[in-house]
């Protein structure tokens, strides 16, 4: 039986009651007895009583110092976190306990507390339709800011519009870790309509026939565009022959991602021996391999959220690390699996193209050394 995921909720002073509580009880209320999530609140530094801004006090389970790391992270609004983003003791550990965590839900005006934290870059993120303006002065220049949406998932960090938006956000959360059967339920325990946002949801399937022209059309397009920003061809155009690709989804498991009817991404899985790994080569991984995303959905986070699926598939066939290549001469790329937490575990050089060698230990699985 999988470990319940622990969720903190953060609390400071004049924090939302709400933005607090309703994240909270739709976890707990989803928690099943405890099974799925073991849900607790923490303040930076201590466990006093906290003051909302309707005047409610909380006392905090835990300070930041003892406080259990996190499989999911809640960042509520609040009149407060007006005051508390400009607070860089609390915005780096925001940003530490983040990258440690799963995912990261902010609900309202929690959204600047990540701005601040330096979470929303390439993101999209919402918050507190009143709040927005604020949101655009110090979010970064690369985040795109919605607006009229419930949430915006990016994969690992979810931002949440005002108030009881962020109880539409944790059910989403909800759904997507433990399936729509149980946040449909927990809705209905909670007696509320669970506004969900329908073109956030991403589908993911193993690719077929059917789907070869996408698949070559996604690939073309992102090798065109790689040369074009960067200079050099990271996959050759005359590789996705139409011929080529259809032997590449007939061998092998390629996956395809879609919004609707509009394909946004695909990747493969490969388990067989890898030339570039050389020596550091084992069988106890996956090897991800032509994962690409629409140009026109750059900065949704579906690149992260590929990354999930193709985690979560690996690690059910019994194994305890996901593997990948990327470009050495792609900074930008290369940057943005650091930032996920893949480590660098070395360099293949060829006469016309070198490649990054990355690896992220699958969550839940046992250390392999």
């Amino acid at each position: 039986m999988r470990k319940a995921k622990k969720v903190a909720v953060l609390l400071y002073e004049q924090v939302d009651a709400l933005d607090v509580t309703g994240p909270f009880e739709a976890f707990a209320v989803a928690s099943n007895w405890g099974q799925h999530f073991q849900v607790y609140t923490v303040a930076l530094e201590s466990n006093a009583p906290i003051r909302t801004i309707s005047g409610l006090t909380i006392q905090p389970d835990f300070d930041s110092s003892e406080c259990p790391v996190p499989d999911i992270l809640i960042v509520p609004g609040g009149w407060g976190a007006r005051k508390e983003m400009h607070n860089e003791k609390l915005t780096d550990w925001i940003n530490e306990t983040s990258r440690r965590a799963a995912f990261t839900l902010s609900v309202c005006t929690g959204a600047l507390l990540l701005a601040k934290a330096g979470l929303l870059d390439e993101l999209r993120a919402t918050t507190n339709q009143r709040a927005m303006d604020l949101l655009k002065e110090y979010a970064p220049a690369s985040a795109t800011l919605v607006e009229n949406v419930r949430y915006v998932d990016n994969g690992r960090i979810i931002t949440s519009a005002g108030v009881t938006a962020g109880i539409d956000a944790a059910l989403h959360l909800v759904a997507k870790l433990h399936g729509e059967e149980l946040a449909i339920d927990t809705a209905s325990r909670l007696e509320h309509n669970w506004r969900r946002e329908p073109s956030e949801e991403l589908a993911i399937r193993r690719a077929t026939a059917e789907d070869v022209d996408c698949i070559r059309s996604l690939l073309i397009d992102a090798a065109q565009w790689i040369h074009s920003a960067h200079g050099f061809w990271q996959w050759r155009v005359e590789s996705f022959e139409r011929e080529i690709v259809e032997a590449f989804v007939r061998d092998h498991e390629v996956f395809v991602a879609a919004f609707g009817n509009e394909p946004v991404g695909c990747f493969s899985v490969h388990w067989g021996r890898e030339e570039i790994w050389g020596e550091q080569f084992h069988d106890d991984a996956g090897y991800v391999h032509r994962l690409c995303v629409s140009r026109k959905r750059k900065g949704e986070g579906i690149g992260r959220e590929l990354i999930r699926y193709a985690e979560s598939y690996i690690g059910d066939r019994g194994k305890s690390w996901l593997r990948l290549d990327c470009m050495a001469d792609n900074p930008s790329l290369n940057a943005f699996y650091l930032s996920l937490g893949f480590v660098l575990q070395g360099r293949f050089d060829e006469s016309l193209w070198s490649a990054n060698l990355y690896e992220r230990e699958i969550l839940g699985k046992a250390t392999r050394h």
